[in-house]
């Protein structure tokens, strides 16, 4: 549960300039410093890769590769359509015309809600039964880090915190959010054929202010507990 680091903004004149500026705008934020937290996105999908012999991974959104590189695994691909990765194409083609199976695939594309699902329900198919599945940036922490479209100059999750919402509801799968590095969250594929739960009409229009409502919904994990349920399943 996130709801105990829940903190109001001050109100100061730059608060009433922000409400006025922006429809989006929403005084409570959470209040987490990742800077402090030990464990990153590598910690997880590193631990993950291990418990697999010849690992077959996959990275959909590479960027400068801080990632990929980072993975000790030989048969991995990376897929961008910029920078970054061996395979230069965007994800919706890789998925088309992929043939090839995965034992723990990386999601960290474009930070939109209906990009980022189509890419999970796709991932979920490429995936084999007890595969992984990590996604980075689930957690806003503030309406500026979900606006969409992006803010100048901020960190930026995008609203992709409503897959959570799905995916805590979709049948076969375990899921989890790791409170680390802007918010991991971690499924485990436990049945061979699963069916998304499509709740996308209900979440499409939903903005920071519904998050804050219905991240009570979602699992959410320390980090320490995050290594250890990659490790004992």
């Amino acid at each position: 549960m996130l709801k105990k680091y829940y903190k109001k903004i001050p109100k100061q004149g730059v608060h009433k300039e922000l409400k006025e500026k922006y429809d989006n705008f929403c005084d409570t934020i959470i209040h987490i410093d990742w800077d402090k937290i030990l464990f990153n996105r590598i910690s997880f999908i590193t631990t993950a890769t291990q418990k697999f012999i010849n690992c077959k991974y996959l990275e959909i959104g590479c960027d400068n590769n801080v990632c990929f590189k980072s993975i000790p695994v030989i048969n991995k691909v990376g897929v961008d359509p910029d920078r970054g990765g061996n395979v230069k194409d965007t994800s919706d083609n890789f998925f088309k015309n992929n043939k090839s199976k995965f034992d723990v695939i990386f999601i960290d594309g474009l930070h939109i809600y209906e990009q980022c699902r189509k890419d999970v329900i796709n991932a979920l198919k490429a995936l084999d039964k007890d595969g992984y599945i990590f996604l980075h940036d689930m957690t806003p922490r503030n309406w500026a880090e979900e606006n969409v479209p992006r803010l100048k100059d901020t960190l930026w999750t995008g609203d992709i915190w409503k897959i959570a919402v799905e995916l805590s509801k979709t049948k076969g799968i375990d899921f989890f959010v790791i409170n680390a590095d802007m918010g991991v969250g971690m499924l485990k594929k436990k049945e061979e054929n699963i069916i998304y739960h499509d709740d996308f009409k209900n979440l499409i229009n939903l903005k920071f202010k519904d998050f804050l409502i219905l991240n009570e919904n979602v699992n959410y994990i320390d980090p320490e507990e995050g290594i250890n349920l990659i490790l004992s399943k």
